[in-house]
């Protein structure tokens, strides 16, 4: 039997950091992507604002200070507008300890993103789906309950 090298914990524990220059260089990295696709372009700043806005996320317009000067406050402004019209629309988001019930439904019937459905339901075909029940229409696994479509049904 061959011996079994073992490795510190202090080792393993200092692997998993990050240093607070990489946080900062990772938190500048994705501001600069955000100011490449924004900067300029009022509706892809009003887009971004409102995916950021209706999924729940915190208002961010950081990535803003990298802007040039002559668009900086029409991006940002792009943005927050965007933001406060996804944050209206976002669907009220209800957690649930306790389910008692296998099937659960979705919060619309009809979508057009996967954050019209709610949580663990899919935006496919402009129809949300997930937990389907054995006969019920499918277009991938995940929208089965039992992960199995086969020919657009959920199967066993």
């Amino acid at each position: 039997m061959k011996p079994v090298a073992f490795v510190p914990v202090a080792v393993l524990v200092f692997a998993g950091c990050v240093s607070s220059n990489e946080a900062a260089r990772r938190t500048y990295d994705a501001d600069y992507q955000l100011a490449l696709a924004n900067c300029g372009h009022d509706q892809t700043a009003l887009e971004t604002g409102y995916n950021a806005g209706r999924a729940g996320q915190k208002m961010n317009s950081a990535w803003a200070n990298l802007c040039v000067p002559d668009v900086r406050q029409q991006s940002t402004a792009a943005y927050q507008n965007g933001f406060l019209n996804g944050a209206r629309s976002a669907p009220i988001r209800v957690v649930h300890t306790n389910v008692f019930s296998k099937h659960r439904e979705p919060l619309v019937a009809t979508c057009t993103f996967d954050s019209d459905c709610g949580d663990g339901f899919h935006c496919r075909d402009k129809e949300c789906m997930g937990f389907g029940e054995t006969g019920e229409r499918c277009v991938f696994n995940d929208d089965c309950a039992n992960d199995h479509c086969f020919g657009g049904t959920c199967r066993e």
